[in-house]
């Protein structure tokens, strides 16, 4: 098996067919069947099934795509290593990253890292653990920053670096009728926005915190993304769990904390999630460099010259 059969394999998959492949690699549709055809013959079964609008891939097909992915982005990045140890400003970095820093440390972040690096191109998932983690396997997701209950990501799956750990709480809309009297059973009565269900594998302390409380997780139960919830509980008298340093900022604008809430969710840590066996590029490092100062400028506010002192550090700072 040849690295430019991989490669083919790859665009047929991600640009929906032979011609738009060839259009993408820069080559001839002939040279695009042609590989595919070599590396059918190699792998001894069959690997796409052509159709009139497009290919699929046949089973064994999706699982040699999933190698051909890791091959592909490794060589890719070995060459932006070099480059990039080299002087070099460009290449690609793919990054996962919780709803809660798009809200927070993005910005900044993001800021500080093109100081250094302008060229390279950089491509954001927004995701809960259950969306970027298999990115992270596959190696089409480079470094992931989720939020996970306190000690949930455990064995040496990834490298894991602490960003920081934040506490969490009940909300509302501005003006709910419950605020006036904050009782347990009363709040499992209404509805609830959760970004994962209950009982799932990505929230499993959620249901701790009613039984905590001696009462039954809510039945009512509305799972959708982060910026929906928010949407949901301004126009509703639905109840859901964010982050306290969310709280303040314009996107949870008319949302608020139940003070004294007769339930107490768990804190979160987030975490920088990486490839234990993969290093990281200049610019990849450099990113997770400014992240994590963004972060711990965050979670511990210093006076307002040692503050910017440390965030700056960011920018000018070599690569860890």
């Amino acid at each position: 098996m040849k690295l430019y059969q991989f490669e083919a394999l790859v665009a047929v998959v991600e640009h929906g067919g032979i011609r738009a492949a060839a259009r993408a690699l820069n080559v001839s549709q002939a040279a695009i069947t042609k590989s595919m055809r070599l590396l059918e013959d190699e792998a001894g079964t069959p690997l796409l099934v052509r159709r009139a609008r497009g290919v699929a891939l046949t089973e064994a097909g999706q699982r040699l795509l999933a190698r051909a992915r890791v091959i592909t982005r490794q060589v890719a990045l070995a060459q932006e290593d070099l480059r990039q140890a080299g002087g070099e400003d460009g290449g690609t970095l793919r990054v996962g990253l919780t709803p809660f820093l798009n809200f927070t440390a993005l910005g900044e972040t993001f800021s500080w890292f093109r100081q250094r690096y302008r060229s390279v191109q950089l491509q954001f998932i927004e995701g809960l653990m259950t969306r970027v983690l298999p990115r992270l396997r596959d190696g089409t997701l480079d470094i992931a920053a989720v939020a996970a209950d306190v000690g949930e990501i455990e064995g040496d799956e990834f490298s894991a670096r602490r960003l920081l750990r934040a506490p969490q709480c009940v909300v509302v809309r501005a003006g709910h009728p419950v605020l006036a009297d904050p009782d347990a059973r009363a709040l499992t009565a209404l509805e609830w926005v959760l970004t994962q269900p209950i009982r799932s594998a990505g929230q499993p302390r959620v249901d701790a915190m009613f039984a905590l409380a001696g009462v039954a997780p809510p039945t009512r139960v509305v799972v959708c993304e982060t910026l929906a919830a928010m949407s949901i509980l301004r126009h509703s008298d639905a109840v859901s769990i964010f982050p306290e340093p969310l709280l303040g900022h314009p996107e949870t604008r008319g949302l608020v904390a139940i003070a004294n809430a007769p339930l107490r969710p768990c804190d979160i840590e987030l975490l920088l999630l990486t490839q234990p066996d993969v290093p990281l590029t200049p610019a990849a490092e450099h990113f997770a460099h400014c992240l994590a100062t963004v972060c711990g400028a965050t979670a511990a506010p210093q006076d307002g010259q040692r503050s910017q002192a440390k965030l700056a550090a960011a920018s000018g700072s070599p690569p860890l």
